[in-house]
C-alpha cells in the first residue's frame, strides 16, 4: 500500500512572475509598476486584461491595486525588479462582478459617487475593479465614459470578449493580451509546481504538451500538473513523468 503524502497545492500568486503572459503584455505591466510608463495620465487612467476564460484575469486584477499602490508610495520598490513586486500596502479598492442586476447604469453612478470622494490609499488614488466589464449595458458604459477623465481612479477591468467593449472604454485603457503565451513561458512556473512537492520536473517536451492541452486556460494547465505530481508523490515515483497525465486534451 502507498505510504501516505502531502498531496501538492498550487500557492496563489503574489507577483507578474507568478503568471505566464504574453512578453508584450509583461512589458505594459512591468512598465506601469517601474513608472516608465506614467499611469494614470495623458487620458488613460484604465488596465483591461482580456482573453479566454481561465486565463488568470481575475486573479492578476485583484493583485494589481496592490502592486500598483506599492510601486508608488514604498521607496524599496524602486529597487526591485518590477515583475517581483509584492504587495506591502493592502490598498483599499472597490471589486465589482458586472453580473445580471449589478451592470446598470445605477452601478456607474455608485462609482462616480465613491470616487468623488478623497481616497484613503496614500497614493491618493482610488482602485476599482470591474470583472467582466462587457456585461454592463449600453447605457452603462455611455455613463462609464463619462467618468473616465478622472486622474485619482485607476480602473482594472476583466473582459472575454473585448470586441463588446466600447471603442471610447478601449481607448483609454491600457489593453494586456492574457490569452496564450508561448509554451516555453509557462515552464518555470510548472516546474516550480513540482520542486516546491521535492520532485524533479519532466522534460520541457512534457510540460509543453500540458500547455497545448490546456488551450490556454491556467485552471486546466495547473489542474494537470497537480494530478500528476500528486499521482507521484503517492506512488513513491521522484520524478515527473514524461507523458504528464491530462484531465483534457
Amino acid at each position: 500500500m502507498a505510504s501516505k503524502f502531502q498531496p501538492v497545492t498550487v500557492q496563489a500568486p503574489k507577483c507578474l512572475n507568478d503568471f505566464a503572459l504574453q512578453p508584450n503584455s509583461r512589458f505594459k505591466l512591468e512598465s506601469i509598476l517601474d513608472q516608465t510608463l506614467q499611469f494614470p495620465a495623458n487620458g488613460v487612467c484604465c488596465i483591461l486584461l482580456y482573453g479566454l476564460y481561465g486565463t488568470g484575469k481575475t486573479t492578476i486584477a485583484r493583485l494589481l491595486p496592490g502592486l500598483i499602490e506599492t510601486s508608488k508610495v514604498d521607496a524599496n520598490a524602486l529597487n526591485i525588479n518590477p515583475a517581483d513586486i509584492v504587495d506591502t500596502q493592502d490598498p483599499h479598492e472597490l471589486y465589482q462582478a458586472c453580473a445580471q442586476g449589478q451592470n446598470g447604469a445605477h452601478l456607474i453612478q455608485g462609482i462616480q459617487n465613491m470616487t468623488n470622494l478623497i481616497a484613503f490609499n496614500q497614493s491618493g488614488l482610488h482602485y476599482v475593479i470591474l470583472d467582466e466589464v462587457d456585461n454592463l449595458t449600453d447605457l452603462a458604459q455611455a455613463s462609464f465614459k463619462a467618468i473616465l477623465n478622472h486622474h485619482h481612479v485607476v480602473f482594472i477591468m476583466t473582459t472575454n470578449n473585448l470586441n463588446k467593449i466600447d471603442l471610447g472604454i478601449q481607448n483609454r485603457s491600457v489593453l494586456v493580451d492574457m490569452n496564450t503565451p508561448p509554451a516555453d513561458l509557462w515552464r518555470p512556473i510548472l516546474r516550480k509546481v513540482y520542486r516546491t512537492a521535492g520532485l524533479t520536473p519532466p522534460p520541457d517536451a512534457a510540460l509543453d504538451q500540458v500547455v497545448v492541452a490546456g488551450r490556454g486556460s491556467a485552471r486546466t494547465i495547473f489542474t494537470d500538473v497537480v494530478m500528476d505530481a500528486n499521482q507521484n508523490l503517492k506512488q513513491g515515483v521522484k520524478s515527473g513523468r514524461d507523458n504528464v497525465v491530462r484531465l483534457r486534451s
